[in-house]
């Protein structure tokens, strides 16, 4: 693709669905808040908070990464990844749903309402923090609410702003043209974007982490892992580029497909690759510490896991989310090979919401997976609500940054 025949057709690089896809996006989304709602009128409010809380977290943790990864790029002023930029940042337009759901929670965890603190042991019991010094601090309800309606505003004023600049040069390109105004206008967001980036990632994973400790870790208020935020940053980012792969493919018919080069399937390919690894790798520090470390507070987590359907999950999961991934993604096409790695970014996405299921409805059902249609209600309402958000965004903002300064240096070759 040529820079100039990109910007001089720049009208076509909105997202533009037909209605039978819209159609569906809203029939799923009804679906699940239908199967939810049934749940709390049959009297299973915190199940029903549990499977809203592991699928938000889900879809929330992939929409942070997308905007994330751009000031990622932005910071080392990377340039391969300009072309597809817009797309992932596109994934952030979820956020204030997401946090909607989070400050929600919050509030009916305050006033207990619909049982909501039923969810968490130690809220229902605090005796359970007794013999544990610290935590019978940090685990105080209203001490967690606070801090985590901070971090959720925080997360979302900060991604806003960001999501606004990267926006606005593309916004005056399209009124304007390639003006001086336009080219000032450019120049001037990639110097914030650039400078702020960096604490601004700073913040994410300060207050993402903070979020993964307190709504996921404290399910199992006596366990604790110093690697849980990194853990959670992993799946992230895993997920992320599954994401990033499967939206490259579907829009490849689409005029916005063909702002898209073979070097971006391949390098989102080899980022999947590399954070199936990584994953791997955290997942097998968490086992061989608590192992060889032998404490009772600890290992029980994994031996309640081990036990009714959450056996099959963790003995398959591995293999979904990093074998398979580690040697098909070895080979050059299956990184730009629609046949190959659409499975692929499929089966990693799906493997990695059953991690999801591991940690949070274990702490709800114990050894039984009762009612598991009310996951798939909050699935359904989760990714009705990301791709809704991911098309609204799209009718009003280019799915390319054409007005972006290092664009042109992306088609040239360059990293």
């Amino acid at each position: 693709m040529d820079i100039k025949n990109l910007q001089a057709t720049r009208d076509q690089l909105f997202l533009k669905t037909s209605s039978s896809v819209s159609s569906g996006v809203l029939v799923v989304g009804l679906a699940g808040a239908t199967l939810l709602a049934y749940g709390f009128f049959m009297g299973m409010a915190p199940r029903v908070w549990g499977a809203l809380l592991l699928n938000m977290f889900f879809f929330y943790s992939i929409a942070l990464g997308g905007i994330a990864f751009s000031g990622m790029q932005d910071v080392i002023g990377a340039v391969w990844g300009r072309p597809i930029k817009r797309l992932h940042e596109s994934f952030a337009s979820f956020l204030p749903i997401g946090s909607a759901f989070f400050l929600i929670f919050l509030v009916c965890l305050w006033f207990d309402i619909l049982q909501a603190r039923e969810v968490f042991p130690w809220m229902k019991n605090p005796e359970i923090l007794d013999h544990f010094p610290g935590k019978d601090v940090w685990l105080q309800p209203g001490f967690m609410i606070v801090r985590d309606v901070f971090a959720v505003v925080a997360i979302l004023l900060m991604s806003m702003w960001q999501l606004r600049r990267s926006t606005l040069r593309d916004k005056v390109f399209m009124t304007s043209g390639d003006s001086p105004a336009a080219r000032e206008c450019a120049l001037l967001a990639r110097d914030q974007l650039r400078f702020w980036s960096a604490p601004i990632l700073f913040a994410y994973a300060l207050c993402y982490s903070l979020l993964g400790f307190d709504l996921l870790m404290s399910l199992a208020p006596t366990w604790f892992s110093t690697l849980w935020g990194g853990w959670l940053f992993a799946i992230m980012m895993q997920t992320l580029m599954a994401s990033i792969l499967l939206f490259l493919f579907i829009l490849k018919s689409n005029p916005i497909g063909k702002a898209y080069g073979q070097q971006q399937f391949h390098d989102i390919g080899k980022l999947m690759h590399g954070f199936s690894i990584f994953f791997a790798y955290l997942t097998y520090a968490h086992v061989l510490t608590y192992w060889y470390g032998n404490v009772p507070e600890e290992t029980e987590y994994f031996l309640e896991r081990l036990e009714g359907p959450w056996f099959w999950i963790v003995c398959i999961s591995p293999f979904f989310n990093f074998v398979i991934p580690l040697y098909a993604l070895l080979f050059k096409a299956a990184k730009w090979t629609a046949v190959l790695a659409v499975p692929l970014a499929l089966m990693i996405l799906i493997a990695q919401w059953f991690v999801f299921v591991l940690v949070v409805v274990p702490a709800i059902d114990g050894h039984h997976w009762t009612a598991s249609y009310l996951d798939l209600g909050g699935l359904g309402l989760g990714l009705g609500l990301f791709i809704g958000s991911i098309i609204y965004f799209g009718k009003s903002n280019v799915m390319v940054g054409v007005a972006d300064p290092l664009l042109p240096e992306a088609y040239e070759g360059h990293h």
